[in-house]
């Protein structure tokens, strides 16, 4: 069976953005971060992404992956580049209950849960999960959805925005299987729910 593996970058305090959405942009993140990242990306073939995540994420990487340049004009990295492609590789599965599906992704609304595991139950390899607090507390209290998550974590704390576990209604009990620190200061850690 396959894998749900819920990935985001947050900071120290698990914001994921400001209250305004901005994302953060002083990350520490390199090609180190990426080529990291890139390899763990290679092993699933699927991307969920909430509805914000995906028109924020999707379009600026795919733009990468086009023409070598992103739609703000800053300069990329040959991992980048790696990144770019192998992300455009990807099934794009959005949720949301307005956005339209398209050649170029497909689209979850109603019982995104149900949904959701069904897509898990079918052939493959493992599905990447990138959504919001509200949606991923949705996600995270059906029993047995989401076996992993691999959070990139910043040495950056915000004093306002959304964090990433605020609207869980159940505890989650989790177990380090892999981390990796970087010498920026970034460190991505993977964890195992817990039965």
């Amino acid at each position: 069976m396959r894998k749900v593996v819920f990935h985001i970058q947050t900071t120290l305090d698990n914001r994921i953005s400001r209250a305004t959405g901005e994302l953060w942009e002083r990350f520490p993140w390199g090609p180190p971060e990426t080529e990291y990242l890139t390899s763990l990306f290679r092993e699933s073939d699927t991307w969920v992404l909430g509805r914000k995540m995906y028109e924020v994420i999707v379009p600026w990487w795919d733009a990468v992956a086009t023409d070598g340049t992103p739609p703000d004009g800053s300069a990329v990295t040959a991992a980048d580049l790696e990144f770019a492609a192998v992300q455009r590789g990807l099934r794009k599965v959005v949720i949301s209950g307005s956005l339209p599906a398209s050649d170029s992704r497909d689209v979850l609304a109603g019982d995104v849960a149900g949904k959701l595991s069904a897509m898990k139950q079918a052939e493959g390899k493992d599905i990447l999960l990138s959504c919001g607090p509200v949606t991923l507390a949705q996600l995270a209290d059906t029993a047995g959805l989401i076996d992993e998550y691999l959070l990139s974590v910043s040495p950056t704390v915000l004093r306002d925005g959304p964090r990433l576990f605020d609207a869980l209604s159940a505890d989650l009990a989790l177990e380090l299987v892999a981390a990796h620190v970087f010498d920026a200061g970034c460190i991505l850690a993977r964890y195992r729910v817990m039965p």
